[in-house]
Order: structure tokens, then sequence, then C-alpha cells
């Protein structure tokens, strides 16, 4: 089955490899060029692959940073995504787009695609995995720690947003006592007809954090946007968000803080043809599902909220492929076991 992974630029430096002339020209003004270029030129493949010899995939990334994405209208970003989509339908012949970073939440999830009439292929947002490998990577963390889920807070910055949503019903339903974060009330009325009990609660302030002795945060926000001093003492933070909501230079400001990369996945013999800036045999959760949608041949859209049956499945894939959570990195450096030590008791 024939797949495309649908990306964008992670960093304005990355704009001097897209662009023929951006090495002679300020990366300001590189950003802007790119900015007015019509859609049909506003992207690019950036590799070719095959996984097991079972599915054939393409990497295809829009030329635009996360801020581009996110501060440009968006019925002109939206404009280059959908041109990206039917290049990858028509001329790659792709069957399943999986839609990576920030091409999702500008899309609703992918709704707006399958929406829209020219679109054939099928759209995953990769989120069902994404959110399943974050519910793993915290249960990894009580086990390395010895923390006691019922007696500990755990926040989700982002609880309403589709990964944030799931991870919320699945600690929910495991009366864990959440501490649930959103830009604003509005953000929360999707979210609370599916919530169970009372031992939850609901904020736009971000300074809850300095409550929580676990955190998750997974936004769709283009620049870091936790401050350290919100952070409780021996903080755990699980970042999946991707450009990351933490702050590069956090562990030189908070040193007693344990900062988990999220959403990542063991990947073994799996070899996509470009650097994901991760380590090796280490892959996104996100892609992941692409990856494992396309093995197993299911031509269908996993879109909008995630349906917790699914999230059931797409683990039950990854014990079939031989897929499952990394090893816990710090900003893609080993984190020791030993640091988890000091929660033991």
């Amino acid at each position: 089955m024939n797949f495309v992974i649908l990306g964008h630029l992670m960093k304005k430096e990355d704009l001097k490899t897209f662009f023929p002339l951006g090495k002679y020209l300020p990366v300001n003004m590189v950003e802007k060029i790119v900015s007015f270029l019509p859609a049909k030129k506003s992207f690019g493949v950036a590799s070719h692959f095959k996984v097991f010899n079972k599915a054939e995939g393409w990497f295809v990334g829009i030329a635009l940073t996360p801020t581009q994405m996110m501060t440009l209208p968006k019925e002109k970003v939206r404009e280059k995504i959908l041109e990206a989509i039917l290049f990858s339908q028509e001329k790659l012949k792709a069957e399943l787009v999986m839609l990576g970073a920030l091409t999702a939440p500008l899309t609703s999830a992918g709704k707006w695609l399958v929406e829209n009439p020219k679109v054939k292929l099928n759209i995953t947002t990769g989120n069902t995995y994404t959110a399943a490998i974050s519910i793993e990577a915290v249960e990894k963390v009580l086990e390395l720690t010895s923390l006691d889920l019922s007696k500990i807070k755990l926040a989700i910055i982002g609880a309403a947003g589709t990964i944030g949503e799931a991870i919320t019903k699945y600690f929910n339903q495991k009366n864990a006592n959440l501490i649930l974060i959103e830009r604003n009330d509005e953000k929360f009325e999707r979210l609370k007809p599916s919530l169970i009990g009372n031992n939850y609660k609901l904020t736009s302030n971000l300074a809850e954090i300095i409550n929580a002795d676990i955190i998750i945060t997974a936004t769709s926000h283009p620049t870091a946007l936790i401050n350290p001093e919100f952070l409780k003492e021996n903080a755990i933070i699980i970042d999946v968000a991707e450009p990351p909501d933490v702050p590069s230079n956090i562990l030189d400001i908070r040193p007693d803080v344990i900062c988990i990369d999220g959403g990542r996945v063991k990947w073994n013999n799996i070899d996509v043809g470009i650097d994901l800036g991760v380590p090796k045999n280490v892959g996104f959760a996100c892609m992941t599902e692409g990856i494992m949608q396309a093995l197993e041949e299911r031509r269908e859209n996993y879109i909008g909220s995630v349906d917790m049956e699914h999230l059931k499945e797409t683990q039950e894939w990854a014990k079939k492929w031989g897929f499952g959570l990394a090893d816990f990195t710090s900003f893609n450096k080993p984190i020791p076991l030993e640091r988890f030590k000091k929660f033991k008791k």
C-alpha cells in the first residue's frame, strides 16, 4: 500500500535547504519569499522508502515553519496542504496520507480534507497511536518511580485537543487526580460530557501545573509555552508536542525536573531516508500509525476525536509489527534510570 507522511519544516534554518538560493540569502528574507510561493510550489518530496517490502512511502514536506503555519492566513496554509495532498494522490498514487505535526490541527484533525470532494485517498492524523504511546509513557514513569497514580496529580496541557482528549478520557476512567488545561473555557465544552466523577480541575491558567507531579503536554503551539518557574520540584514532563512545548534550556534552569521526549517509538529495520532529528532506531508515534495502517492495508479515515477502541487496536498493531515505547530520552539524550530512583520509597 502506498502512503505519504505529510509534514512541514521545523525551524527557520530548514528553509535554506528547501529554497535553491537559500544559502545565499538571509533566513528572514527566505522566510518571506516562501510565504508568497504559489500553493503548487510550496512543498517537495523529501524521501522515498519501503517498509518491510510490504508498503511504499514518501515524505512530503510543506515549506513553512511552525510559526508560519500558525500565523499565515488559515485559508492560505490549507491551500498549500491541499495541493500537497492532491500531488500525493495523483502523482505518487498514495492511498493514505498521515498528517504530521501542525497539518492535522490546521485541517480540523483531517475533517476539512475528508470533506473535500477532490480528496479520494484516506487520511489519518496519527493521533490515535500518539495518545496510546503517551499513555504507555505515563504508565512506564509510574513503574520506574513507584509513584501511586491515586496519590499524585497529573496535568494534561491541551486536554481538549485530539491527543489530550484521549489521554484525559483514559486517566479519568482510572479516577486519576487531573488538572486539565486549555486556552479557554469554550475548549472544554466538548470534553465535559465524556468526563466522569469530579476528580479533576478544568482551568485555562497554565501556572496551575505547579501542583502537578507528572505533566503531559500535547498542544499545537508553534513555540515553547511552559515556563520553568511554573513547575513543581522534581516534576516529570512528557512533551508530546511537535514542535516542543518545553524550552530547550529547561534543564539548565531546573535541573531537578525530568523532561521526557514524548511520542517516541522504537523503530527497527526502518530507514525513511531523512533525518527526523531523533536517535537511531527511533521514530514518531504519529508516523508509526501511518506506517502500521499501510502495512495493515486498512483503507479507512482516522480523523477527528480518537476512538478508544481503535486506540487499543493500534497497540495490537504495534505488537504485531514490532513497535513499542522507545527508551526515555530528554532532548534526544538518554535519561539515566538512576534519575527515577529518587522517587522510590
